[in-house]
């Protein structure tokens, strides 16, 4: 995770979601530095009072570009400036890639999967200093991409990209290309106005009385005032393992571009009838489509239970 308020939302549903075992949580770069990122999912473990769950930094940086940020957006804690106070705890002294790697030996039966709701930095740097982890993965998760099945596949830090790709394409042509089983959920499903936060349910977050709908409804007080909806990008991504039977998802032949002049960053997915070989690239699972009512009754319900 990168340390944005979505990505707070997402932590909190898949904490308290039983469905989840989650073992720990890797900051990157991204909407905010790392240390940053790794400073508001403490936050979010201490708020939910799950000391189980490690929290480490990964990355302070993309794999070869500069960072790229979203402070204007996210504020410059990456919480909505909401001026919350320092957590008592503290990462974990190994890097977050110490850790990935750690978590997939000891995996044993279980079924490991990553969730990637920031740039994939880490993920890319894990599987190329060890590749034989994308064997040991159930699959990974991402929160990234605009791959045009919908009129919403669009880019939304550039009108190629969305943020978390953009941010670091090439560790994302990294992961795209190794071979794990990868299932994406977009811009596509995400920015479906359905989908997002409407000011009627931010009203009703703020009605609740448990903590963890008071801090969701305190970091979400900016964006909420500014943009008047909110998308759920990352807790989407999280519902995706939470309740799978709401996505419906379809292969493709996907391709990340690293160079491109006005377009890098862009997911470009292979949608012809008879792909061409030159841009075949892997298959991988995207989603299409959600049911969005369903995605939000599940978040909400989440959030606002005690």
């Amino acid at each position: 995770m990168d340390g944005g308020i979505d990505d707070a939302l997402a932590l909190i549903l898949a904490l308290r979601s039983p469905e989840l075992d989650v073992a720990g949580i890797t900051a990157v770069s991204g909407n905010v530095p790392v240390e940053q990122a790794a400073m508001n999912a403490l936050r979010v473990v201490e708020l939910l009072e799950r000391k189980d769950v490690w929290v480490a930094r990964g990355l302070a940086n993309p794999l070869v570009r500069d960072p790229v940020r979203a402070m204007d957006f996210h504020g410059a804690d990456g919480l909505g400036d909401s001026e919350l106070p320092s957590p008592s705890l503290r990462p974990r002294a190994e890097s977050a890639l110490s850790l990935i790697k750690q978590e997939s030996q000891g995996a044993g039966r279980r079924r490991l999967s990553i969730v990637a709701t920031g740039p994939l930095t880490n993920i890319a740097a894990v599987f190329t200093e060890e590749s034989d982890i994308v064997r040991r993965l159930d699959d990974v998760v991402i929160m990234g991409g605009a791959y045009g099945l919908t009129e919403y596949g669009v880019g939304n830090e550039t009108p190629a990209a969305e943020f978390n790709i953009y941010s670091d394409p090439e560790a994302a042509k990294i992961v795209f290309e190794s071979g794990v089983s990868l299932k994406c959920v977009g811009l596509d499903v995400t920015m479906t106005p359905g989908a997002q936060l409407s000011p009627r349910e931010y009203a009703t977050i703020k009605r609740s009385e448990t903590d963890h709908a008071q801090f969701a409804a305190k970091i979400l007080a900016k964006a909420m005032g500014r943009e008047k909806r909110f998308a759920l990008h990352d807790p989407m991504a999280i519902a995706m393992k939470v309740r799978p039977s709401l996505f419906k998802f379809q292969d493709y032949h996907v391709n990340v571009e690293t160079k491109g002049e006005y377009t890098t960053g862009m997911t470009v997915s292979d949608r012809r009838d008879r792909p061409s070989k030159e841009l075949q690239g892997q298959r991988i699972a995207v989603c299409k489509d959600a049911k969005a009512a369903a995605f939000k009754q599940v978040f909400l319900r989440r959030l606002m239970s005690r």
